[in-house]
C-alpha cells in the first residue's frame, strides 16, 4: 500500500471531492489526471503521473507543472477556474512531458479536476518522457461510460444554467429597449412642448412689444388729432359767420370802393366763399379718418382686454386690413363677403393675431405670383348654427404638397431668416385650438390657397 506523504493530513483526504468513480478506478482509468484544491495542493492523481512524479500527491501544483497556455499572470485557484473553458498545456517540471487537457471545476467542493493526455508526435518520444505505449491503453469501458455520464450531466446542468442566464439577459435587454423607447417618446414630447412653449413666449413677447408700441403711437397721435378736430368745429362756425357777414355787406353796400373791388377780384372772393367751407369739411374728414385709424390700432392691440369678451369679428378683420393697407394698395383687391355674424366670446387680440398672420401670408404669396388680377376674398358665415366660419382665400401660386403638411410645425418656414421665423401659422393653430375651433388649409399649385377657420359661438 502506498504511504501518505508527511505533509498530508488524513482529515484533508477525507474532505476530498466525491466523484462517481472511486479514486483507485479513476487513477487507473485516467492515468494522466490530477485534482488540486483551493490552495493548489494536488490531492489526487492518475497512476502514470504518480509513477513519473512520486511525490505528486500533497505537492503544490506550481512545483509539479508550469502553465504554458493559456497565459495567466497569477496561477492561483481563482484565475485557473476562470479559464476552465480554455485548453490548458502544462509542462512537467520533473520530465520533458507536456500535457494537454482541460481544467474542470468540481461543483460540490473547492477543487479542480485536470483531465488530459501527453502531447506526443512520435513514438520515440515516449522513452524520453518515461512512459510506455500501454499507459495510453489502460481503460475500463464501464469507467469510461460512467465518467462520460457524469460529464454529460454536468454539461447539461451548465447548459440549463446558461439558458436561464441568457433568458434573463434577453428579458433585461427587452425591458431596457422598452424603457429606452418610452424615454425617447417622452423626450420627443418634451422637445415638442418646449418648442411650442418657446414659440408662444416669442410670439407673446413680440405681440406685447407691438401692442405697447401701437398703443403708445395711438395715444400720441390721438391727443393732437382730438385738439385739431375740436378746433375745426369752431373754425367751421367762424367761417360760416364770416361768410354770412360778407354777404350782408354785399347786400347793404353793393357799391364798394375801388380798393375793395380790386381786392375782391384779386382774392377771387366768389370762389373763396365756395371753397373755404369745402376745405374745412375736408379737414374734418381727414381728422375723422385719423381717429378711425387710431381706433383700429387700439382695437388691434387690445392690450386692455386680456380676458374673454364678446366681440364683432368683422371689426378685427377690418382693423387688420387697415394696418396692411399700405401693402394692399400695391395692386391687391380685397373682396369682403361678410355674413350676419353674432358676437363671439373670445380673446380678441389673439384672434387678431390669427387674421394678421394669414392675411400677411396671403399678401406675400400674391407678391410672388404673376397673376394680373391679384385678389383676396374674405367670407364669413354661420355654419352650422353653433359655430362661425371665416374663409380667407388668395389666387396666388398655391402651396406644394410636401410643404403643406408642415406649415403648422413650429419654426418651419420657406421664407429667408430675415423675413420669417416659422412661428406665425404655428401660433395661429394654437390660438384656434385654445378657442376649441379648427383651422384647415386647402391649396393646389397654380390655384391659390384657402384658410378656413371655424370657432364655436359660445
Amino acid at each position: 500500500m502506498m504511504s501518505l506523504p508527511s505533509n498530508i493530513n488524513p482529515t484533508e483526504l477525507f474532505m476530498q471531492p466525491q466523484f462517481t468513480l472511486p479514486p483507485h478506478l479513476l487513477a487507473k482509468s485516467f492515468p494522466f489526471h490530477f485534482v488540486f484544491n483551493g490552495d493548489r495542493t494536488i490531492i489526487q492523481s492518475g497512476e502514470v503521473l504518480q509513477r513519473l512524479i512520486p511525490d505528486i500527491i500533497g505537492s503544490q501544483f506550481t512545483k509539479c507543472f508550469q502553465i504554458n497556455r493559456p497565459i495567466i499572470q497569477t496561477a492561483n485557484f481563482a484565475a485557473i477556474s476562470k479559464q476552465s473553458h480554455s485548453i490548458f498545456i502544462l509542462k512537467s517540471l520533473h520530465s520533458e512531458m507536456t500535457l494537454k487537457g482541460q481544467m474542470i471545476p468540481v461543483d460540490d467542493c473547492e477543487a479542480i479536476f485536470f483531465l488530459g493526455s501527453p502531447v506526443v508526435t512520435e513514438i520515440s518520444q515516449l522513452n524520453h518522457i518515461g512512459i510506455k505505449l500501454k499507459d495510453f491503453a489502460i481503460h475500463d469501458s464501464a469507467a469510461d461510460f460512467l465518467f462520460l455520464l457524469q460529464a454529460k450531466s454536468r454539461l447539461m446542468d451548465e447548459l440549463a444554467e446558461r439558458e436561464v442566464k441568457l433568458k434573463d439577459i434577453l428579458r433585461g435587454k427587452e425591458e431596457i429597449a422598452t424603457l429606452a423607447e418610452a424615454r425617447a417618446r417622452d423626450i420627443e414630447q418634451a422637445l415638442e412642448n418646449l418648442q411650442r412653449t418657446q414659440a408662444q413666449l416669442i410670439q407673446a413677447e413680440k405681440m406685447s412689444g407691438l401692442g405697447q408700441m401701437v398703443a403708445g403711437i395711438a395715444h400720441e397721435i390721438n391727443n393732437p388729432v382730438n385738439f385739431i378736430n375740436g378746433n375745426l368745429t369752431h373754425i367751421d362756425q367762424y367761417v360760416q359767420s364770416l361768410i354770412t357777414l360778407l354777404k350782408l355787406y354785399q347786400q347793404y353796400f353793393p357799391q364798394a370802393s375801388p380798393e375793395i373791388t380790386d381786392c375782391m377780384e384779386e382774392i377771387d372772393l366768389e370762389f373763396l366763399l365756395i371753397d373755404l367751407p369745402r376745405i374745412v369739411a375736408s379737414m374734418q374728414t381727414g381728422t375723422s379718418r385719423i381717429r378711425d385709424i387710431v381706433l383700429s390700432l387700439r382695437n388691434f392691440s387690445r392690450l386692455d382686454e386680456a380676458e374673454q369678451k364678446d366681440v364683432d369679428l368683422h371689426e378685427g378683420i377690418d382693423s387688420t386690413l387697415l394696418i396692411l393697407n399700405h401693402k394692399l394698395k400695391q395692386g391687391i383687391e380685397v373682396v369682403r363677403q361678410y355674413g350676419d355674424l353674432p358676437k363671439i366670446l373670445c380673446y380678441p387680440s389673439q384672434l387678431n393675431q390669427v387674421f394678421m398672420n394669414i392675411l400677411s401670408n396671403a399678401v406675400d404669396a400674391l407678391f410672388e405670383t404673376d397673376v394680373k388680377s391679384k385678389q383676396i376674398v374674405i367670407q364669413t358665415c354661420v355654419e352650422p348654427a353653433t359655430q362661425v366660419c371665416i374663409s380667407i382665400q388668395d389666387n396666388g401660386n398655391g402651396i406644394p404638397p410636401e410643404i403643406k403638411e408642415r406649415i403648422f410645425n413650429p419654426f418651419f418656414t420657406t421664407k429667408p431668416s430675415s423675413k420669417g421665423t416659422g412661428l406665425g401659422l404655428s401660433i395661429c393653430h394654437q390660438i384656434i385650438e385654445k378657442h376649441q375651433g379648427t383651422i384647415d388649409v386647402i391649396s393646389e399649385l397654380g390655384k391659390g390657397t384657402e384658410f378656413t377657420i371655424k370657432i364655436p359661438i359660445s
